[in-house]
């Protein structure tokens, strides 16, 4: 192959590679998506041209493309824990090796966009690899079935656009270009074919057609630009919703069930008060919430975030230095300075585009960290504790007006369905939204009801008894007794169900509101809310607080206590609460020994795996390493032999073998020159019957000859080797590679002559 055809071919190759993995890039958040798959791309480049040059065996090339993704993973993905960012530690070898196996599964559980993690950027420069290194090989090599190069881009192309995220970048645009690439090298390897095959036929007699050149590249630019600008507009044409990518399919490791709902703990706060100050925060805008958890499931003991996936649950992943904002609004920096708050859950604010936590010894608390997009809210496993503090910088939605409100419709968005509602709800939820035409302002009657009919009380000294919990049985006294008698969390859980009722989605909210702005402003118990957002179409999620304000006090204690005998039978299922009581230590340590025995079950899994696949390969490609093996030591030993004559000798000798690999029958007893006139009529065009008469020359000569003379005669033996295998068909070079038939032959006739030899010896 001339240097100007690998050439196309390679930067072809290259193209097709790389615009694959543009669908990819969106996941990532900077530019060290690029620089590892430039990497991997340039080193699986020079691999298969390494390779395609020096006849490299395709195990061969396959064992260096190992060696150089390891040895070039410290400069391309793990840069920052490398020795001068160049030379790979024990740390980045096994990150490395685990990555093949672990990074996979990160890249699609990992909130987007990945800014802040290297493990996730083997993704990339090692599919980079692979796909370059197999592409450009079979590109170079191939001389029919050369479509077959395309394989390797296009699987990439699908890979990369299954591990992206639903807003690819400009799908239509990369779908047009990877074809217009594809589709113009296949038409120019179909010339380069044709060409080769009219080279082979006499037409000196043919008149040369000096417009056919012309009329057929006006041809091949013609089909391109239709194919380029029919698939750009359909791929544009379709919606960014109707993309389906893997991580939308994929279940993220976090057990939501292990972490009791800070619901359950809404009266220890209460009771708190102003005697602990639970966080501090500074910049938080005027009128905001700070939000501790968005509730969106009720089992019919106790409101519990679901995680289930979709636009009103979302999923908890792991994020990096930046998360992926949709929500539009008033950009705002926070800063939170955690007090007397423990637990797993992190305070936030609006729907923050970056969680940075300030300490170094927040290393552990950084790594554990959860959010949920669709939310707002995050967890840290490991737990936060007093003297914490971490930078929030976030989106603050709008809040909406009264006339926007009430002309906006319901958003298409879905929520779980509750568990259980109690009956006294159906019953007032006809004659509460009986006028209400709207699903708005059936919400906003739900509220008002609450707001104007009940009474606020949390059961604390001084207030009228009001029990805690929101089970079932609770919020049917709430709801059947004379008075209405509650808190937040009763309120803010029975509008829910209600809402839930009307087939409204709806979620419960659990954080702080100030009393008075501040720049700095210290939340203690007293700030504590629930509250109920809903969904309106291009608006967002809009808050609603049910709850009476706290001068709203019953006249007289009402005998509510009382008059529910049922309440002993009932009191059982308000357990949940404990939970909220015990230390975080225990639980936390146990998920943490879980999830490190999950992770040594991962090692050991890959361990297993990898021993499993070397025993395959073993077994596959056994047999062709060592024939490979003893033709590389046939060949250096006839090189390398004593004396000019010898190294010439055994130049013929490997021609030979050569032929005989790639199909050619041996000759046993025929002459040089006899063998020579056999290998022309086979495969014409060589100059076999010139190297015959120059190893006649030289071993039958008066002269020793030299060493340059047995050099020169090595390098024609090499060309003519080519010759040979460009001649027959890709099938029959693949088995010489994988099953020569000279060793084969070799090993026969030493068994042949062992038994002979052992035979004699018997009848001796």
């Amino acid at each position: 192959m001339t240097f100007r055809r690998g050439a196309v071919n390679t930067v072809a190759m290259i193209a097709l590679v790389m615009l694959a993995l543009v669908p990819m890039s969106a996941a990532y958040g900077d530019a060290a998506f690029w620089v590892a798959a430039a990497g991997g791309a340039t080193i699986g480049t020079a691999i298969a041209v390494g390779g395609a040059v020096w006849r490299w065996h395709p195990l061969t090339v396959a064992a260096v493309a190992v060696v150089a993704y390891f040895l070039f993973g410290a400069v391309f993905v793990f840069r920052d824990v490398a020795i001068a960012g160049v030379i790979p530690t024990l740390e980045v070898l096994t990150s490395l090796a685990l990555g093949v196996v672990l990074s996979w599964k990160q890249a699609l559980t990992l909130q987007t966009p990945f800014v802040g993690f290297d493990q996730v950027l083997v993704v990339p420069f090692l599919t980079a690899i692979v796909a370059s290194t197999a592409s450009v090989s079979v590109a170079l090599r191939t001389r029919r079935f050369a479509a077959l190069a395309l394989t390797a881009p296009a699987l990439l192309l699908i890979l990369s656009i299954a591990f992206s995220t639903y807003r690819g970048l400009e799908p239509g645009l990369v779908g047009a270009g990877w074809g217009a690439v594809a589709l113009a090298w296949t038409v120019w390897r179909l010339r380069v074919a044709r060409s080769d095959a009219a080279a082979e036929v006499d037409v000196s007699d043919a008149r040369p057609d000096r417009m056919r050149p012309v009329t057929a590249a006006v041809g091949v630019v013609a089909v391109i630009a239709i194919a380029v600008v029919t698939g750009g507009a359909a791929a544009t044409a379709v919606a960014v919703s109707d993309r389906d990518v893997l991580r939308d399919r994929i279940v993220p490791p976090l057990d939501l069930h292990d972490y009791a709902s800070p619901l359950t703990s809404y009266r220890k706060y209460m009771r708190d008060g102003e005697a602990s100050t639970l966080l501090t925060v500074s910049g938080l805008p005027s009128g905001v919430p700070v939000r501790l958890a968005t509730l969106d499931f009720y089992d019919g003991v106790v409101y519990q975030v679901s995680g289930s996936g979709g636009a009103g649950a979302g999923v908890f992943s792991r994020v990096g230095r930046e998360i992926d904002v949709e929500e539009t609004g008033e950009p705002a920096t926070v800063g939170v300075q955690i007090g007397d708050l423990s637990g797993v859950w992190v305070p936030t604010v609006g729907y923050a585009s970056r969680i940075a936590f300030t300490r170094a010894a927040d290393a552990d608390l950084e790594g554990s960290l959860h959010y949920n997009t669709a939310t707002g809210t995050a967890i840290a496993t490991a737990g936060i504790a007093d003297g914490d503090s971490y930078e929030l910088d976030v989106v603050v939605p709008t809040a909406p007006s009264a006339e926007e409100l009430a002309d906006a419709e319901i958003a298409s968005i879905s929520t779980p369905a509750p568990g259980a509602v109690p009956d006294e709800a159906m019953a007032l939820l006809q004659e509460i939204t009986d006028g209400a035409v709207s699903a708005a302002e059936q919400v906003t009657a739900i509220e008002a009801y609450f707001q104007t009919e009940g009474f606020y009380s949390s059961g604390l000294e001084g207030q009228v008894v009001s029990r805690s919990g929101h089970n079932l049985e609770r919020e049917a006294a709430l709801l059947a007794g004379s008075q209405m008698i509650g808190d937040g969390e009763q309120y803010a859980v029975a509008m829910a169900l209600m809402l839930g009722q009307l087939g409204i989605p709806v979620r419960v909210v659990m954080g702080f509101v100030p009393e008075e702005p501040a720049e700095t402003v210290a939340i203690t118990g007293d700030d504590l809310q629930a509250w109920v957002e809903v969904p309106f179409q291009d608006i967002g999620w809009v808050r609603f607080s049910p709850t009476p304000s706290k001068d709203r006090v019953p006249q007289e204690e009402v005998p509510e206590e009382q008059q529910r005998p049922r309440a002993q039978v009932a009191q059982p299922p308000q357990t949940p609460q404990e939970p909220a009581e015990l230390p975080p230590d225990a639980p936390l340590q146990d998920a943490q020994t879980q999830e490190e025995s999950t992770d040594l079950s991962w090692l050991w899994s890959a361990l297993r795996i990898a021993g499993v696949s070397l025993l395959v390969l073993l077994a596959l490609f056994g047999p062709s390493i060592g024939f490979a093996i003893a033709r590389a030591r046939r060949r250096g030993r006839r090189r390398r032999a004593g004396t000019a004559v010898q190294r010439v000798d055994g130049g013929w000798a490997e021609l030979v073998d050569a032929a005989t690999d790639v199909g050619a029958p041996a000759m046993a007893g025929a002459t040089r020159r006899e063998h020579a006139r056999a290998l022309d009529e086979r495969y014409p065009g060589t100059t076999v019957a010139a190297l015959a008469e120059r190893a006649d020359a030289t071993v039958f000569g008066a002269g020793d000859g030299t060493d340059s003379d047995a050099d020169r005669y090595w390098d024609e033996v090499r060309d003519a080797e080519r010759a040979f295998r460009a001649a027959v068909p890709w099938h029959r070079r693949l088995r010489a590679s994988l099953l020569p038939a000279s060793i084969v032959m070799a090993i026969r006739v030493r068994r042949v002559r062992g038994n002979r030899r052992s035979g004699g010896k018997r009848t001796s």
